[in-house]
């Protein structure tokens, strides 16, 4: 992968989600389930749910049936009129808005609204043997008491988009029940958590924390974050199948106490990433990996350019890479920078970024010099005050003092040699499209192990609800021809075996395939029959007959190149068309001439021949080529020729080349001279005022 690319989605013109913060969203089967958020004035307790095939938002409403909680109290499904406290007319149900294409029912009921929380995807073993598909949803801060909130929901999506449209629900409390049996596609169900049901200790209040599910743990681990009150880095495991919390223990450098940190779990390598976030003091940019396979923490040295210490940016594991987006930097600044860690050599890929500017032109920028520029930007920006969540909500309170213990800087091998050849270069990625704008607190979603969805968050006062896409690795375009063709380079290349070859001693020209030589005046004209044949139909003619005899004889005692005399013709001629015949370029003929002004005021170069001698000699070349190029049809050639040879006609050499023109079947020479025949007193004239000067 060396190229990604940045997208929108469509979104709807007539409404579309709400701007919020601090919410969730998940990925399954071609949905995205966004829950919770924050808009700057309330908690959303609103699901909603985003179609990749349909590219729209859909409807989630319930369907007024009752619903048992395994603990023998039953309560009321919100209904089609009543659908979710908050719930924006855009989720409706009787909204006749062209927003929304399907509808998706969801029963049981939902979690009080929240921001902050956890939403992570898992498969459980229910009663019977078979599995359910759940989103759990942890913690979160509800906007009330000084605590964040200890609870868990569980929404079950199995039959959303199955093909099976009866799905048997076993709760979550361990109850099995009938009435639980969903009869209708794309449903889900809310499963309240009763917490006498649940064993170990549990983490308690958390917020702004991480959750990551461990498939081969049936494992949901638990970073903390924070309580409402303090900073924690207590790890805690929760068995989805067991309903079991247990507090991991582990070895090694356990990370700082933060909050509002990302995570990502690299499948194949069965590791979990905790990178920055806020420790109530500075916004940090350290990584640390927990193999969970021995439940050891270490924190690698790390190459390339580090991202700027930061919190509320989103960290999206994507085969081998982590892609981190976004978040909130010194003096709530927030960010809009990519940076790639690329797992395998452990470090930070270097990015350019390709856009194009208003005005059409094109520009691109690499990490290092976004980097910098973002850094001597935040130098000289004030330090302004960004917005409180909800009351007591200190986990957005960011710091307002400049982070001077961690600039921007390039990360180097610790006792690496000083020579910078030793150093391997970083690899660089390419990234095109108009990514999204400044942001902390939004999402970042894979799909399909390729795509990241990035939605929503905050800049200062600005909520967001827009909606891009990254390609990580996107189809090539099509595929185009830049490499010559077989003509072209038979064009390119032919013109450098024309006369070359032999295989005489002492000659620099060997090995160039000839097998044919024409004697001319005594000298060798090398060539090649195949490439004669094809310009020439004289010479295909001559070299299919394949005769041995009548000038055909084997040079070198049967060496296989064929030996013709050319009588009655200059080598400088015939050399002449050779170059022609492999190159297809006009051969380089120069007849001195002199310019002579007429009485009308044109200027005229005809009969007038600088040198007698001079010009004799190369109209003498000129002519032989002519004949050859007739004789061995050579059309154009010979259409050169005639052109030439128009601007020597005068009254010494019209006769002669009347004769020759004639005698070659050179038409368009042949009335050129008769022209000047005719018209003979007019350019007897001229010579004479010619002759004069």
């Amino acid at each position: 992968m060396s190229d990604m690319q940045w997208s929108e989605p469509p979104l709807p013109h007539d409404g579309g989600p709400p701007t919020i913060k601090n919410h969730t969203v998940t990925y399954h089967d071609g949905l995205l389930y966004c829950f919770g958020g924050y808009d700057g004035s309330i908690n959303h307790m609103t699901l909603m749910v985003y179609s990749l095939k349909q590219q729209c938002w859909s409807k989630v409403y319930g369907n007024g049936r009752r619903s048992s909680l395994g603990s023998g109290e039953s309560v009321d499904i919100i209904t089609d009129s009543d659908i979710l406290p908050n719930t924006p007319s855009f989720l409706s149900p009787s909204s006749s808005s062209s927003t929304f294409h399907h509808d998706y029912e969801v029963t049981g009921t939902p979690p009080p609204g929240r921001n902050g929380h956890t939403a992570t995807l898992a498969t459980r073993q229910i009663t019977g043997g078979g599995r359910s598909t759940c989103i759990f949803i942890i913690g979160g801060w509800l906007g009330a008491g000084p605590l964040a909130a200890s609870d868990m929901h569980i929404l079950d999506i199995t039959s959303v988009n199955s093909h099976d449209s009866t799905n048997h629900i076993d709760d979550a409390n361990g109850n099995s029940d009938k009435t639980n049996e969903r009869k209708r596609c794309n449903a889900a169900h809310w499963i309240p958590i009763n917490p006498l049901h649940l064993q170990g200790p549990s983490p308690g209040p958390c917020n702004m924390h991480s959750a990551d599910f461990i498939p081969t743990r049936q494992e949901i681990y638990v970073f903390r974050g924070g309580n409402g009150r303090e900073y924690l880095n207590d790890l805690h495991a929760f068995n989805v199948d067991t309903f079991t919390w247990r507090v991991v223990e582990s070895r090694g450098k356990v990370p700082l106490r933060r909050a509002n940190h990302s995570s990502a779990f690299l499948v194949e390598r069965e590791e979990l990433f905790i990178f920055g976030g806020w420790n109530g003091t500075e916004r940090l940019n350290d990584i640390h990996i927990l193999d969970t396979v021995t439940s050891t923490w270490s924190q690698p040295h790390v190459g390339g350019v580090l991202p700027h210490p930061r919190a509320g940016m989103t960290l999206t594991a994507v085969r081998d890479r982590l892609y981190l987006f976004g978040g909130s930097g010194t003096s709530s600044k927030c960010f809009q920078d990519l940076h790639v860690l690329n797992r395998k050599d452990m470090s930070w890929l270097d990015l350019v970024h390709s856009s194009k500017s208003t005005d059409g032109s094109s520009s691109s920028q690499t990490s290092e010099s976004l980097a910098r520029k973002t850094n001597d930007k935040y130098k000289n920006t004030n330090a302004v005050k960004s917005d409180r969540q909800l009351k007591n909500s200190y986990l957005m309170e960011w710091d307002q003092s400049p982070d001077s213990s961690q600039q921007y800087h390039r990360a180097t091998n610790n006792g690496a040699s000083a020579n910078p050849n030793e150093t391997e270069p970083t690899p660089t990625l390419h990234v095109t499209g108009k990514s999204p704008g400044r942001r902390a607190g939004h999402t970042a979603t894979a799909v399909h192990d390729r795509h990241i969805y990035i939605f929503g968050g905050s800049c200062g006062q600005d909520y967001l609800n827009d909606f891009f896409r990254l390609d990580t690795d996107p189809a090539h375009p099509p595929t185009t021809e830049t490499h010559p063709t077989s003509l072209q380079l038979l064009g390119g290349r032919l013109r450098y075996y024309c006369n070359r070859g032999g295989g005489e001693e002492g000659d620099d020209n060997d090995d160039t395939f000839a097998d044919v030589c024409f004697i001319v005046e005594g000298k060798k004209v090398y060539g090649h029959r195949m490439v004669l044949s094809l310009v020439s139909d004289y010479y295909r003619a001559m070299f299919s007959k394949k005769r041995r005899g009548g000038g055909f004889k084997e040079s070198g005692g049967g060496g296989g190149i064929l030996e013709i005399e050319v009588p009655n013709c200059s080598y400088e001629a015939f050399l002449m068309m050779m170059e022609y015949i492999y190159s297809g370029e006009e051969p380089k003929i120069n007849i001195p001439l002199l310019t002579v002004e007429l009485d009308n005021g044109d200027f005229d170069t005809s009969c007038c021949i600088k040198s007698s001698d001079e010009g004799s000699k190369v109209i003498e070349t000129v002519v032989d080529l002519l004949q050859l190029a007739d004789q061995y049809f050579l059309d154009h050639l010979k259409q050169i020729c005639e052109r030439r040879l128009q601007s020597t006609v005068n009254t010494d050499t019209v006769e002669c080349l009347l004769q020759v023109a004639q005698k070659s079947n050179a038409v368009q020479l042949e009335s050129v001279c008769q022209h000047f025949i005719r018209n003979r007193v007019e350019f007897s004239l001229h010579n004479k005022h010619n002759h004069d000067e």
